[in-house]
């Protein structure tokens, strides 16, 4: 376009020219017939005198045309000229578009190489076949995943390599243990049940196995994803550490009878109505729908009408999993399927009989402790394996107090510390074995987490069900405790390399209706309205009738960690850092109170982990208009208690008392 518009502009400046050389418009001469056909009179000189006279005009312009043949001709030199510039511009261009095309041809194969190499990166372990079929939601889940920066996810392939590399140490280090600690335990470990445990290092040799499937396989496996892409499993990813820009989350709590709609549909219009962020709630429901629409119990025949009803309701954030209509058996697996699709990052776990913690503990306090570490399993309900070998009671130590210090220290966000290693769990070399502690909830110092009250990132749910896992998964299945609460806490921290985090079973609301003359402590025990009583869970839920439910636990723990060949260095409490961490005898830390107010968490209050996120401002009024409660009590505890003292002791009156130090001090 632009040589069109410069030819149409040069043709018209040389017509522009071209007119102004040239001679003015006139008559033209006449004809020689017409002047041989003329006839001159001898005898009117007038009339050749006027014949004279225009043959003189008609010979006048004589120099005008000699100067219009000049101008032409430099004309024609300027036309000469620019018509030679132009074709050398022509022949310039042509060898400029050829020089371009040389080069460029070369810089766009080697641009199409590495973008064939990317994308060869991205579909590393995409081409196995899965019994689970991707849906168009999980497509585009997988399509945002793939277009995000590579800085903030880890590709399954890497992940499961530095999961090899792991189970290659701790192999190594089982192996060159000393003498003095082989075979030192007294307690020995008997088989609870007759399901053969898993392989030690097992997951290794599986990931292992899959990984070289997808090497040997790629090329005949590309063909046949062009030809039937949706039977093939979608790319997983360890989410990034921080999730600050999140602010909504899926509650999911999975259930199979009527029985227990209760206890759970009523806490649950509670949270509709008063939890911030709350848009999505998914019941996975393992039992036909039968078992929602044919209800003899009149009770739970309401309940479970309210329940369809909520379904259906496009207003209502609540939705129901039928897990045998998608394929699924009844599985305490199927709340972390892919196939539940979850819209949000942040997946929020509850049992079908709880306990319901508050909205102060879990979204308040839990939900950001989430966002600040968005790539571990979060919760408040956790629990401790203890180690009975020295080797690994002093490793642990070790490991925990490292892991105390990273956190600490890292006040900011931004620091590039490396997690200390896993405690490795040798129990072929050295005979080692552990017990599951099921008597207390530590903040510090636990390994795993109970569902009731976790929080897990959406990225994990691929992982959990993916193809590589599936002996791990079978033997959960078959195994008579169904350890999927182990299963997920142990298969998170060896994906994340880190250990979960805790955060406090309840927070302290200071309830300004109740007078400080009671015992100040139930004021920490003044719990939300959306705290249920926590049941007693030191047992499974209805596993724990048998007398031999410790065992089958105990059994349970020790094949997984066997599988992994080890075990992380224990949780950090959630008052790491504060004046409300303890140490108490042999490095035991714990935190205190029991029961905190929110203007007590660290990271809500520019402490640790403060800044790692920005400040929610609905949580930060939250905590000012606490304190202003708190100083309000006080303040009324100082009068009542005075008060108190005068009337107890028989003396005069209150007001008199009062007027009396007034006068006299």
């Amino acid at each position: 376009l632009d040589i069109n518009r410069l030819i149409e502009h040069v043709l018209s400046t040389t017509t522009t020219i071209m007119s102004s050389a040239s001679p003015p418009s006139s008559p033209l001469p006449p004809s020689d017939h017409h002047n041989n056909g003329a006839t001159i009179s001898s005898t009117s000189n007038e009339n050749f005198e006027s014949h004279l006279l225009q043959q003189k005009r008609w010979r006048r312009p004589t120099n005008n045309n000699n100067d219009n043949d000049s101008s032409f001709l430099t004309s024609k030199m300027l036309l000469r000229i620019l018509g030679g510039m132009l074709f050398l511009w022509g022949l310039s261009s042509l060898y400029l578009g050829s020089y371009y095309h040389v080069q460029h041809q070369d810089f766009t194969t080697t641009v199409h190489k590495m973008q064939q190499n990317k994308d060869d990166f991205i579909r590393r372990g995409d081409k196995a076949k899965a019994t689970a079929t991707r849906t168009s939601d999980s497509t585009k889940q997988r399509t945002d995943i793939d277009n995000a920066a590579p800085s903030t996810i880890i590709h399954e392939t890497e992940v499961f390599k530095s999961v090899i590399e792991r189970v290659k140490r701790t192999e190594e280090q089982c192996n060159n243990v000393p003498e003095h600690h082989v075979d030192t335990l007294t307690k020995s470990l008997l088989p609870a049940t007759d399901l053969p445990p898993l392989p030690e290092g097992g997951v290794a040799v599986a990931l292992e196995r899959w990984l070289n499937n997808q090497d040997n396989q790629r090329s005949s496996e590309e063909e046949a994803t062009t030809n039937n892409d949706d039977d093939v499993y979608p790319t997983c990813y360890i989410p990034p550490p921080k999730s600050c820009d999140v602010s909504t989350y899926t509650l999911v709590i999975m259930s199979h009878t009527t029985e227990r709609l209760e206890a759970f549909m009523d806490p649950l219009a509670d949270m509709v109505n008063s939890w911030p962020g709350l848009n999505e709630i998914i019941i996975v429901w393992n039992s036909p729908r039968t078992t929602l629409t044919s209800v003899s119990d009149e009770k739970q025949r309401q309940y479970a009408i309210k329940l369809l009803s909520w379904d259906t309701d496009p207003n209502h954030p609540l939705r129901i999993f039928f897990s045998l209509e998608e394929g699924l058996a009844n599985n305490l697996l199927n709340r972390y399927h892919p196939k539940i699709q979850p819209k949000n990052e942040a997946v929020f776990y509850f049992d079908d009989d709880g306990p319901f913690f508050s909205k102060e503990a879990m979204v308040d306090s839990g939900f950001e402790m989430w966002k600040r570490n968005s790539n571990v399993q979060v919760g408040a309900f956790p629990r401790n394996i203890r180690y009975l070998s020295k080797r690994m009671k002093d490793a642990g130590k070790k490991g925990l107090m490292e892991s105390i210090d990273i956190v600490t220290n890292n006040v900011h966000g931004d620091s590039g510390a490396t997690y200390p290693p896993f405690t490795p769990f040798c129990r072929n070399a050295t005979g080692d074995h552990v017990e599951y502690n099921y008597f207390t909830f530590p903040d510090y110092n636990a390994h795993m987490l109970l569902p009731s009250g976790s929080i897990l990132h959406r990225n994990y749910l691929c992982f959990i069900w993916h193809p590589a896992f599936e002996e791990l998964r079978t033997w959960v299945v078959h195994h008579k405790t169904m350890p999927d609460d182990m299963t997920v806490s142990t298969l998170v921290s060896h994906l994340s390399g880190r250990a979960p985090r805790t955060v406090p079973q309840k927070i302290s609301t200071f309830n300004t209706r109740r007078r400080l003359t009671e015992d100040s402590s139930e004021y920490y025990s003044d719990i939300s309205a959306n705290d249920a009583p926590i049941p007693n869970q030191s047992h499974r839920r209805l596993l724990w009738k048998n007398p031999n439910w410790a065992k089958w636990r105990e059994e349970a723990i020790n094949s997984i960690l066997n599988y992994f060949g080890s075990i992380h260095p224990g949780t950090v409490g959630w008052c790491a850092g504060t004046k409300y961490s303890q140490d108490h005898h042999k490095h035991h830390y714990e935190c205190k109170p029991e029961i905190p107010s929110l203007n007590m968490i660290p990271w809500l209050n520019e402490g640790v982990g403060f800044d790692h996120c920005p400040p929610n401002d609905r949580v930060t009024d939250i905590i000012k208009e606490t304190e202003k409660q708190m100083q309000k009590i006080m303040e009324e505890d100082k009068m009542v208690s005075f008060c108190g003292e005068c009337k107890y002791k028989n003396f005069i009156s209150c007001t008199n008392r009062a007027k009396y130090l007034i006068e006299k001090y």
